[in-house]
């Protein structure tokens, strides 16, 4: 092989089970490097995984008296 093109053709080329023992292989070599592999997962892509965003401190605790739907419908018609 000479370069990542002829590579991934004759990666294209070859059967779904002898694929996903190539892609296994790949991910085991590149862990075993210390390379993190997480991103390399795209079935497992969800909102847990999605990092925490702080949008500040609490300005004041919502009450029974607040109406957030009103409040955000408000003008609206």
């Amino acid at each position: 092989m000479r370069d990542l093109t002829e590579l991934e053709a004759v990666a294209g080329a070859l059967p779904p089970e002898d694929k996903r023992e190539l892609a296994q292989f790949l991910l085991s070599r590149l862990r075993s490097e210390g390379i993190d592999t997480t991103d390399l997962h795209a079935s497992s892509h969800g909102v847990l995984d999605i990092k925490p965003v702080s949008l500040g401190d609490v300005l004041r605790p919502f009450g029974s008296e607040d109406d957030l739907l009103g409040e955000m419908l408000e003008g609206r018609r």
